[in-house]
């Protein structure tokens, strides 16, 4: 949580194509996916008091607008071995063609910290009208109500450079008929002053608590061997 009155800018960014789409020729022609179009967003958030953040997000992806709001309730400390936060905000989906264009989402934010090198975050997140279920030239809901406990860690290798990996399980409640892998994904930040620079490999390109907590992206299932590149760049003051 950044300090009061701080503002910060984000920008998200997911190559589409897998690195292992296509041929090996293909591959290099394509700059291993970056040249393929991609899903970008831009988000601002501002703390107007302790411990409260508000945010702001809007992506391409289904033209997804975000609005939320987070607070601290405790940090970890001599007589708490964890720190915690709840996160309440909704999406509005502004794209042509969709049914349940908005929908609802409640987190709560659980960390311990080990030391100064390493971190554990689970994140319970419940999402109302989550997922898309992609029929003829419109989609829909997936869920009306989905939920999903996703998993962070980070581990500090540098005193400003940090190995952090991510984990969601499958959701329990997928179709039958569909079958989904849990979603991952590993990277490198880097921290430069105000500046933090990450850089990722995952088999999704979801960012919008909605779009990850279903085990689905865009309407289809997520494969164990999609490896798609991101980056992410924030900016406080």
């Amino acid at each position: 949580m950044p300090s009061k009155r701080t503002w910060e800018i984000r920008f998200t960014h997911r190559f589409n194509q897998s690195l292992d789409q296509g041929s090996f020729s293909d591959r290099v022609h394509s700059l291993w996916g970056l040249d393929s179009n991609a899903d970008v967003g831009i988000g601002l958030s501002y703390v107007p008091v302790r411990d409260l953040q508000l945010s702001f997000y809007r992506s391409n992806a289904l033209d997804d607008i975000e609005v939320g709001a987070r607070y601290n309730i405790f940090q970890q400390a001599p007589a708490l071995p964890v720190s915690a936060a709840f996160r309440l905000g909704a999406d509005w989906r502004t794209e042509r063609d969709l049914v349940d264009r908005t929908s609802g989402f409640a987190q709560v934010i659980v960390s311990r910290q080990f030391g100064r090198r390493a971190e554990l975050t689970v994140i319970p997140t419940f999402v109302t009208d989550a997922g898309r279920a992609v029929g003829g030239n419109t989609s829909a809901a997936l869920f009306k109500h989905a939920f999903n406990v996703p998993v962070g860690i980070a581990v500090l290798v540098h005193p400003s450079l940090s190995v952090i990996g991510e984990f969601t399980p499958k959701n329990r409640d997928l179709p039958k008929d569909m079958h989904s892998y849990p979603a991952w994904a590993i990277g490198l930040k880097r921290v430069i002053g105000g500046h933090y620079f990450e850089i990722l490999i995952s088999n999704s390109n979801a960012t919008h608590a909605d779009q990850y907590v279903t085990s689905t992206y865009m309407g289809s299932p997520l494969h164990r061997s999609d490896l798609h590149l991101g980056f992410n760049i924030e900016r406080r003051f």
